[in-house]
């Protein structure tokens, strides 16, 4: 069916059950980042395949929402259907549940899959509508019942993460995973991200783009562990690797029984940001409900000091394979031209040729002349542009190996810089000097830290619209919570062995994009008289580009940290660089 064929048969549908609205989002039951094809409904119903957004269908009005990351993509998607697009974000464009709360009228019921919303998503809809009279009904999927042709859920194999690599046993963190039960007042917990999951019980698998996880759910007790998991997922090597540190496994669907049989006594520890209303609503009622995040998501965060030697050295890795990209991408033949995916193919090529390297952590950013001025710019075979001599391009990629998973964003110039872009870049340069020098009492949290990447561009009348930095898994999401550097005032504060990122940034729209992206891992600094302080170690190994440095625009101190750093990078690269690329990157690396 075409587009408008599907809105045809949903409103169909919609007027048989009596519902005046059906929101569909781009979500699974786990909160995922990405999603398998199987919860890609939105994408179905919209034929817009980006990664965020919503869809609204009412009898007269259909509506996707979705951010600037995706606006071209999504208007070039939806064209010649009947959907509008609303561009989130823009001045006076409303949130999908408060344009519902203004077109809809009492009485009226709104249909969302509840298995894809989360606990708090229901509450925040529920009581926003129900000063309208708004129903919201959460117990049917109007969009699934019309897909005929639904792929399957992916039924991947799921392996163990070898100890190596993981640098603690899924014992111990079970265990620690309890004490912070017992701490929250908690005798069971549901666990629903598929992080958490793969991070406890050391599995990884293929389920999910760019994400080495497995689709599977997990119960914890004082003395009882399930994974809920697909049989064919668990070959009986693993089942008994896992039996002999008491996890059980019960089938990907028995989850709900389960939790419908917690005893009545039962203190269900649950977070309602990760676990699905529908899930939920299947916890034993006469239990009582703990909210609280997910223990597994602030462990993951730290990491151990296996993992952190690793890190370091996964750094060099990634290093290489992207100084040997900007190599490449320096010295290309004029007659063979590159495009922004062909360019993100190279890269790929190049990360591929590293040790234990897997997959992409994300799909790249690869953003040349205006599209750089998107933030987080997805080319597609529509949008693809070639790279000529002259302008911006914003590169922002990286790789998910065993050993760990990178993200690098760096921004270069394809011909003669203006000074208007010099001066920029140097701008954004001393904000991420200024973030990744930076030292701060413990309990700091990231809130703090994000105005010293923005200090520079405020004081020339300018800002940038993400966060300065985020975590990063291991082997894992790209993007990991619970901490951030945002202006977001996350209650979590920036712990010893946390890994994040340092990204600020500045985009004029229509013209170009700047952004320097850097992994740093939280380390001690010193103690004194008034406590702890933390720093950053820099772990990220790519120059960044003289030709749009104005050194005059610099400290004495900032010139010394970026010789330093080049130096750094000049020591631990070159020796794995071909005699060309290694003399190349000596020119790019000498003293400013």
């Amino acid at each position: 069916m075409k587009t408008d064929e599907k809105l045809a048969a949903l409103r169909q549908e919609m007027a048989v059950r009596q519902i005046a609205a059906v929101v569909v989002p781009a979500a699974d039951p786990h909160q995922s980042e990405y999603v398998t094809a199987h919860w890609q409904a939105r994408a179905w119903l919209t034929g817009f395949t980006g990664s965020a957004g919503v869809a609204v269908v009412t009898r007269t009005k259909a509506i996707l929402w979705t951010d600037f990351r995706y606006w071209l993509q999504a208007g070039a998607q939806l064209k010649g259907s009947e959907f509008e697009l609303f561009r989130s974000g823009e001045k006076g464009v409303p949130e999908c549940h408060y344009w519902i709360f203004d077109h809809l009228s009492s009485g009226d019921e709104v249909a969302i899959d509840g298995r894809v919303i989360s606990r708090n998503q229901e509450k925040t809809y529920r009581q926003l509508w129900d000063v309208r009279g708004i129903r919201l009904r959460t117990d049917l999927d109007l969009v699934g019942s019309l897909w005929q042709d639904r792929p399957p859920m992916p039924v991947t194999k799921a392996w163990e993460f070898d100890m190596r690599f993981a640098g603690e046993s899924r014992a111990d963190k079970i265990g620690k995973i309890r004490d912070a039960m017992d701490r929250a007042g908690a005798d069971c917990h549901v666990m629903t991200g598929l992080e958490d999951i793969a991070w406890t019980f050391n599995l990884r698998g293929s389920d999910i783009p760019n994400i080495p996880v497995n689709i599977a759910f997990a119960l914890v007790t004082k003395d009882l562990v399930r994974l809920f998991i697909h049989p064919d997922k668990v070959d009986s090597k693993l089942a008994e690797i896992l039996a002999a540190d008491g996890v059980g496994l019960s089938g990907y669907t028995d989850i709900d029984t389960a939790l419908a049989r917690v005893p009545d006594s039962a203190r269900m520890l649950l977070d309602p940001d990760m676990t699905a209303a529908g899930l939920s609503s299947a916890v034993n009622p006469a239990c009582r409900i703990i909210e609280k995040p997910s223990p597994a998501a602030r462990l993951k965060a730290v990491k151990n000091e296996v993992q952190i030697g690793h890190l370091r050295d996964t750094a060099v890795k990634d290093g290489i394979a992207v100084v040997g990209f900007l190599h490449w991408l320096s010295k290309r033949d004029p007659k063979d031209p590159v495009t922004e995916i062909s360019a993100a193919q190279k890269l790929f090529d190049l990360r591929a040729a590293q040790p234990d390297f897997v997959e992409n952590s994300f799909d790249p950013i690869m953003a040349y002349g205006p599209h750089s001025a998107m933030c987080h710019y997805s080319a597609t075979a529509e949008t693809d542009a070639r790279l000529d001599n002259a302008g911006m391009f914003l590169t922002d990629s990286g790789g998910n190996y065993l050993t760990g998973t990178t993200d690098i964003t760096r921004t270069l110039c394809l011909g003669e810089p203006t000074l208007q872009q010099i001066r920029d870049y140097t701008l954004v340069l001393k904000g991420h000097i200024s973030v990744a020098t930076a030292c701060f009492p413990e309990g700091t949290r990231g809130f703090q830290i994000d105005t010293l990447a923005r200090q520079y561009l405020w004081q020339n009348g300018m800002n940038f619209g993400h966060g300065t930095g985020h975590g990063v898994g291991f082997f894992l999401c790209v993007h990991e919570g619970p901490a951030r550097i945002s202006p977001h005032p996350v209650d979590t504060a920036l712990e010893k062995g946390m890994l994040m990122t340092n990204e600020p940034g500045l985009y004029r729209d229509g013209e170009y994009g700047i952004r320097l992206e850097n992994m740093v891992l939280v380390t001690e600094a010193r103690h004194t008289e008034f406590g702890r302080f933390l720093t950053f170690e820099n772990l990220t190994l790519c120059h960044f580009e003289r030709e749009l440095i104005d050194k005059h625009l610099l400290t004495d101190a900032e010139r010394a940290w970026i010789d330093r750093y080049h130096q750094q990078v000049f020591d631990r690269i070159t020796p794995h660089l071909p005699a060309r690329a290694a003399a190349w990157l000596k020119t790019r690396t000498a003293p400013l």
